[in-house]
């Protein structure tokens, strides 16, 4: 069985757009993506947010957890689509896993600098924690 090809008539299928922007009432005028108002989106980014060791912890504790990226997930479905989907993912191989492993790489690259930020602002509060009490200790021998 052969396949003929249909002339395809842009001209027709421009003209059916343009009527069917018509009757929808749509004009030069519409909204364009500039014009889209951000800035709840922007104030929450700019919220000012106080530092959480906890939460600093939890969430390097999260990236740790996440990591490392796998290629390879078991296929589910039907007979024909588990076949389908193995053939897919044996053609695209040799695509995906470098793509994948530099984002492996990547996502080390920031876990080890997250947790040696995490190292940093912990040995800080010690040192920290050390200055205020021998202040303490010096205010006292004033007295």
């Amino acid at each position: 069985m052969t396949e003929t090809m249909q002339p395809i008539d842009v001209e027709k299928i421009m003209e059916e757009i343009r009527a069917e922007i018509k009757a929808k009432g749509y004009d030069n005028t519409m909204l364009s993506f500039r014009d889209v108002d951000g800035t709840e989106k922007l104030n929450r980014m700019q919220m000012e947010v106080k530092f959480n060791l906890n939460e600093l912890e939890y969430h390097v504790q999260q990236v740790n957890l996440r990591s490392h990226v796998e290629w390879y997930h078991q296929v589910e479905g039907g007979k024909l689509a588990n076949l389908f989907k193995k053939v897919i993912r044996k053609l695209t191989r040799f695509m995906i896993i470098p793509v994948v492993e530099e984002q492996n790489a990547q996502n080390e690259a920031v876990f080890d600098a997250l947790n040696q930020l995490l190292a940093y602002v912990k040995e800080q509060e010690d040192v920290i924690t050390d200055l205020q009490r021998q202040l303490e200790e010096e205010k006292k021998e004033t007295k």
